[in-house]
């Protein structure tokens, strides 16, 4: 069918090129169908699909284009011409269509919305928008919210929502801002809405049901219009989730170290310790539960969500009832009746893989350091080599308290080492593999 409508197009003489662009929102399996279509990439400029520039180059034109590049002269170096350089990637294209995926389109408003399509005048712009269940999206929220420098516990951040999406004027307080910025679908149909016509602005649910992974990239690619069969799963992958007590340590520990730089957490504390220690503790943790006022809320939310989605006259892939906006009572009263947070034993496993892997990434930039010859004096480590088990800091008179302390004085090694490893010359090849093989030589002794 896309090869049928490219030829009636430049049989008529509108040979013009088709863009896709899917803006979010977020913790709507984004990364799993960004993953998917970079990965499979050469597959689909085969069918016909252009993915122009990898994610990093995405996320620097998108912040190019809605002008929301970090202010530091380094940062915004990095993002400036990216958009007309990918952009044009796009317009020069003469397969079925470009495809165009970040999520932080999605924080855009209406005269970022309407720059982003004037500047890719002459294209056929299609917009599209994937929704998500908010019951699940609200505790998917919070841990990024943790692992993104969030200070909020889950009951006060829940209670913040709650209180913001009710009231008129700004949000106020840190849920309502991070729920409203990354799921206030109403707002993103009005901005985009209002650049492109219905019948180019698609709405696609997350399917509730998980026993068809690939569903929600079937709804995708059906909106695209290419076979999905194209694409292979491949190693499956989403973004990085974190039981309740892995992410409430994380926020505990954001609340003691303060705001910290972007350049000092993301590569530390985001990207190493949230994204990659302590996910491995995902399927041995739960994640938070909603108790039965916010679960009413969630499904006013949908309600309302439904309502704004009839009402833009887009075209829906999926289905409404994936965003259910009634459940039976007796199952609503079944719900606990208030929220809670782990209590401290509880943080002392999680404690325990933290302090392992910051460990381990200490010394691993070590190693790259001395690769790259660096001079650096080894940090001063209690490690014998052996894990480290919650009895660790039974001793101390608040153990969790002990633990924090820490992990707080290893992540400060840990960031001070990265700074040298970001200013260290790039390693050559057979360096970069000698540190692969250290660091599997590590994981198997651990």
């Amino acid at each position: 069918m896309p090869r049928v409508r490219r030829l009636l197009r430049a049989a008529l003489g509108r040979s013009r090129p088709v863009i896709f662009l899917h803006i979010g929102a977020m913790k709507t399996g984004t990364t799993f169908l960004q993953h998917l279509m970079h990965t499979n990439r050469e597959s689909l400029l085969a069918a016909g699909y252009l993915i122009p520039g990898d994610r990093t180059e995405q996320g620097r034109a998108t912040r190019d284009i809605l002008g929301t590049a970090d202010k530091t002269p380094e940062r915004q170096a990095q993002c400036e011409g990216v958009w007309d350089e990918l952009s044009a990637r796009m317009m020069a294209h003469k397969g079925d269509a470009s495809i165009f995926s970040m999520e932080f389109l999605s924080f855009a408003d209406g005269d970022q919305a309407a720059r982003v399509v004037s500047s890719l005048e002459g294209a056929e712009v299609h917009v599209i928008l994937t929704v998500r269940d908010a019951t699940s999206a609200l505790p998917s929220q919070w841990q990024t919210s943790s692992r993104n420098g969030g200070t909020a516990a889950w009951p006060r951040f829940v209670g913040s929502v709650r209180r913001g999406v009710r009231g008129k004027g700004p949000p106020r307080g840190q849920g309502a801002r991070t729920f409203l910025r990354a799921q206030g679908i109403p707002r993103m149909l009005d901005a985009w809405g209002s650049a492109v016509p219905p019948r180019r602005f698609h709405v696609i649910t997350v399917p509730r049901s998980r026993s068809d992974p690939m569903l929600l990239w079937k709804r995708f690619a059906s909106v695209v219009g290419v076979d999905p069969a194209v694409c292979s799963i491949g190693t499956q992958r989403s973004n990085p989730s974190l039981g309740q007590p892995s992410a409430e340590l994380i926020r505990r520990i954001n609340v003691r170290m303060g705001k910290l730089p972007g350049s000092e957490y993301s590569p530390t504390l985001k990207a190493e310790l949230a994204s990659r220690i302590l996910t491995v503790r995902a399927p041995l943790e739960y994640s938070p539960q909603l108790d039965r006022r916010t679960r009413r809320f969630a499904l006013r939310w949908n309600h309302r969500v439904r309502r704004a989605i009839r009402a833009s006259g887009a075209h829906l892939v999926g289905e409404l009832a994936d965003l259910p906006h009634r459940l039976p009572e007796e199952i609503v009263r079944s719900l606990p009746t208030r929220l809670v947070t782990p209590p401290d034993e509880e943080l002392l496993a999680p404690a325990a893989t933290a302090r392992d892997g910051l460990v381990a990434l200490i010394r691993r930039r070590e190693l790259h350091l001395e690769v790259a010859g660096v001079p650096e004096t080894p940090a001063a480590l209690d490690d014998k080599g052996l894990p480290t088990t919650t009895g660790r800091w039974d001793a101390a008179a608040d153990p969790v308290d002990a633990a924090i302390d820490e992990l707080i004085s290893l992540l400060r090694v840990a960031i001070e080492l990265y700074k040298k490893v970001d200013a260290a010359p790039r390693l050559p090849p057979e360096a970069a593999e000698r540190m692969a093989w250290e660091k599997a030589a590590a994981s198997l002794t651990r």
